[in-house]
C-alpha cells in the first residue's frame, strides 16, 4: 500500500513566491493607473485649452478684445491672440488655433 503524504499548509518558499508574484502584479497595476491618470489630466487640460481658444476666436469675430489669461479649475491658461491665430499655453502644453 502507498503512503499518501499530507501537506499541512504552505511552505515558506511557496509563500514568498506567492507574495512576490502578487507584489509584482500590484506594482504593474499601480504604474498603469498612474499613467492613465497622467493621460487623463493631459487630455482634460488640452480640451480646456481648445474651448478657451474657440471662445477667444469668437470674441475676435465679434470685435471684442482678447483676454490675456484665464483660470479654470485652478489651472492658469495664458492667451496670445494675433490677427489669424489664438495661442493658448497651459501647464501640460500649448495649443494653437488658426482663425483664417
Amino acid at each position: 500500500m502507498r503512503k499518501i503524504k499530507v501537506n499541512n499548509g504552505m511552505s515558506l518558499m511557496s509563500l514568498l513566491l506567492a507574495l512576490s508574484i502578487f507584489s509584482g502584479l500590484f506594482l504593474i497595476f499601480d504604474r498603469w493607473t498612474t499613467e492613465q491618470r497622467k493621460s487623463a489630466v493631459r487630455i482634460f487640460q488640452e480640451f480646456q485649452a481648445i474651448q478657451i481658444a474657440e471662445n477667444q476666436a469668437q470674441r475676435q469675430f465679434l470685435g471684442l478684445s482678447c483676454e490675456n489669461s484665464v483660470e479654470q479649475n485652478g489651472i492658469q491658461f495664458s492667451i496670445q491672440c494675433s490677427h489669424h491665430q489664438v495661442n493658448i499655453r497651459y501647464p501640460q502644453g500649448e495649443f494653437l488655433l488658426k482663425t483664417e
